[in-house]
Parts: structure tokens; C-alpha cells; sequence
């Protein structure tokens, strides 16, 4: 049972974890032939997402909420 518990917490923690890879050092490769494939390869990845800020529309272009006050 106790093996269980600890097998399923596991399993949840790395289902939760983010699946992203950091991108290689390709300076820690032992020669230079391995160091260029490597920046070869890192070069043709995809770019990485821009974190994207909050993004709060100007107030100008808000819609008006408040209701039209009666003159």
C-alpha cells in the first residue's frame, strides 16, 4: 500500500512538471566537431514563446460599463 501512495506521488509530480528541456552548453562538448553540431542543431530549433505580459486593453478602448446617467 505504502508503495502505492508513493508510486501515484511519483507519477503526479512528474505529470506536473513543465516538459520543456533547457537549451545544450554546447561549450561543454570534449571537441570541436561535437561543439558544432551542436550550435548547428540549437540554431535550427524552433524560437523559444515570449512570455506574454497581462495584456490590459488601453482605456480608451475599453467598452463603457456604467450606465447613462438621466438628465
Amino acid at each position: 500500500m505504502r508503495m502505492t501512495i508513493w508510486l501515484a506521488a511519483a507519477a503526479l509530480a512528474t505529470l506536473a512538471a513543465p516538459a520543456r528541456a533547457e537549451r545544450p552548453d554546447c561549450a561543454t562538448f570534449p571537441d570541436t566537431r561535437s561543439r558544432l553540431t551542436c550550435y548547428d542543431n540549437v540554431s535550427r530549433a524552433p524560437p523559444e514563446p515570449e512570455a506574454k505580459a497581462a495584456t490590459v486593453p488601453p482605456k480608451a478602448t475599453r467598452p463603457d460599463r456604467r450606465k447613462p446617467h438621466a438628465q
